[in-house]
């Protein structure tokens, strides 16, 4: 079954185009990674997809039904967003930012319910930040907020989840405890569309790449047949050398740096 289906979308600010004539699909239960040079538009592919944004032309069809026919709340039980980052001007305790989760489930004033509860408490416990229920949010790491945020997007319990560079700042612990827990939530049949900078976590933990250049998708399809060193080099501009991870038959990539 098809979750996401984007028909021939164009995007521009003010008169500067950003995406222009972009179609693909995401099927339900895949990992889905977006990569590309800065500027490329990935980050903006997101939020044309859970309509923070609206294309100029072209469609986005939700599960067969086209985005602009679904009213929000109910487009926010289906799709959670994580943005690249997140502020907290008020320091609420982590059980409170992931009851925020529930509103698309609340009406005007309601207060929530066993079924809300049971839904914040299974987000505490598959993003493993139950031991933070009781702390402020700023008072935790950048790794550990992280973590809170998509917990906040999945006590919404969607079916898609939506991530800009969720990895980024992040030290090698943090960025693999986040790749992880993706791929688990995936394995729960979540669908996800991740945007990532790291070529080579995107080529460990994503089963299909879109690559974008400028506005446009330059190649779409797995790690292994989308990640070389010619496509790099065009799209890129830089000269890399490409191996295998010694334990997955995915693409890794290293840099040549200049004089060797």
């Amino acid at each position: 079954m098809t979750a996401i289906e984007v028909k021939n979308i164009q995007f521009s600010y003010n008169t500067e185009d950003v995406i222009e004539d972009v179609s693909f699909t995401l099927h339900q239960g895949e990992f889905l990674g977006i990569i590309g040079p800065n500027g490329a538009g990935k980050s903006t592919i997101l939020r044309l997809v859970c309509r923070i944004l609206t294309p100029r032309l072209g469609s986005v069809l939700i599960f067969d039904k086209n985005i602009t026919m679904i009213r929000r709340k109910i487009l926010a039980q289906q799709i959670a967003f994580v943005p690249q980052e997140t502020y907290f001007a008020l320091n609420f305790t982590v059980e409170h930012i992931l009851i925020m989760g529930r509103y698309p489930y609340l009406g005007v004033f309601q207060r929530e319910g066993r079924k809300d509860i049971d839904a914040v408490e299974y987000a505490l416990e598959q993003a493993d930040v139950t031991k933070f229920r009781k702390r402020p949010i700023n008072s935790l790491s950048s790794g550990e907020r992280q973590r809170v945020v998509i917990a906040r997007a999945l006590a919404q319990q969607p079916k898609i989840l939506l991530l800009d560079e969720p990895t980024s700042h992040l030290d090698l612990h943090h960025q693999f405890a986040i790749m992880e827990l993706l791929k688990k939530l995936n394995t729960l049949g979540i669908s996800i569309i991740i945007v990532n900078h790291d070529l080579n976590l995107a080529s460990l933990y994503c089963q299909r790449l879109l690559l974008m250049h400028e506005g446009t998708i330059y190649a779409d399809g797995t790690p292994k047949s989308l990640i070389n060193e010619k496509t790099l080099r065009d799209v890129y501009g830089t000269s890399v050398k490409i191996i295998r991870h010694p334990d997955r038959d995915v693409p890794q990539i290293f840099l040549h740096p200049q004089g060797e």
